[in-house]
């Protein structure tokens, strides 16, 4: 459903509210679809303006196109269901790949659902003031450190990737002052060279960011916010997808803080990068 696949998108942007009406509406199209706001509103445990502001939070004119929605997405799932009937049981069967999205949406909700807001709204402050981004994550994390990277890189000055040796890190911590924000992903085990990065980098006033797959016991939290998402034993592949997703939505969150700037900065690397490709080619 088109509309479900928006709610998730924004779901992080709404407030506490409206996220209980937008997952009442994903978990209840046909009672959206015949009652009236006030009555979903009672239902989802909210008033019937939190109603309404969620349809405007989701660029609707208001409670009666969500109905429309909801009713098209009836109808149209009645036929899909009688199409799925007499479909071949083999070819059903084999659709091993509804399985695994329907996996990967529950733990992306299961995530932003459990998700310190006040923490990513900070975060994405952060992100787009602070100086100097250095972003650190070894081992199994490095790919998804070096995709945030790669991507601010392309909105904003002074983003760094901190590479697993000795001497980019002396390097890079020797950048880091009062203006800087250390971004550290973690999905596995801290190793004792994170560890050591992240407490000198405290000890310099760094602001640190720590997006990992569990809480911290044996050590004390160096971290000034903390996002968690799903363990590698925990989720499989849904966990690669999560962190990938909550990065996304980090980005297009910066962005949003002011789209004309990111916006100029991404045209201006881009003519940049023209220029050079001509100066090589002649």
């Amino acid at each position: 459903m088109e509309i479900c696949v928006e709610i998730k998108r924004r779901f992080i942007r709404l407030s506490k509210g409206q996220r209980k009406v937008a997952q009442f509406v994903m978990d209840n199209p046909n009672i959206v679809a015949t009652q009236i706001a006030s009555e979903v509103g009672r239902q989802a445990g909210v008033s019937e303006s939190t109603v309404i502001r969620f349809c405007y939070a989701m660029d609707l004119s208001g409670f009666s196109e969500l109905q429309r929605m909801m009713k098209d997405y009836l109808i149209n799932s009645g036929e899909m269901a009688q199409r799925k009937k007499a479909m071949p049981v083999s070819k059903v069967k084999n659709n091993v790949s509804l399985d695994i999205i329907e996996q990967n949406i529950e733990g992306i909700s299961k995530t932003f659902n459990q998700l310190n807001e006040q923490h990513f709204e900070e975060i994405v402050q952060l992100l787009h003031g602070t100086k100097k981004v250095h972003i650190l994550g070894f081992r199994q994390s490095a790919p998804a450190a070096f995709w945030l990277y790669n991507n601010l890189a392309m909105l904003r000055n002074h983003v760094y990737f901190m590479q697993h040796e000795t001497e980019d890190i002396v390097q890079q911590l020797t950048l880091m002052d009062e203006d800087s924000l250390l971004i550290m992903i973690s999905l596995d085990d801290e190793y004792e060279d994170i560890i050591t990065t992240v407490n000198i980098a405290k000890r310099k006033k760094v602001k640190i960011v720590a997006i990992r797959d569990k809480k911290l016991v044996a050590v004390k939290e160096q971290a000034d916010k903390v996002l968690i998402v799903p363990s590698a034993q925990e989720g499989g592949a849904t966990c690669t997808i999560v962190i990938f997703t909550l990065l996304q939505v980090l980005v297009q969150a910066v962005v949003s803080q002011n789209p004309k700037q990111y916006d100029d900065f991404r045209k201006k690397q881009n003519n940049e990068h023209k220029s050079s490709d001509l100066i090589a080619e002649g």
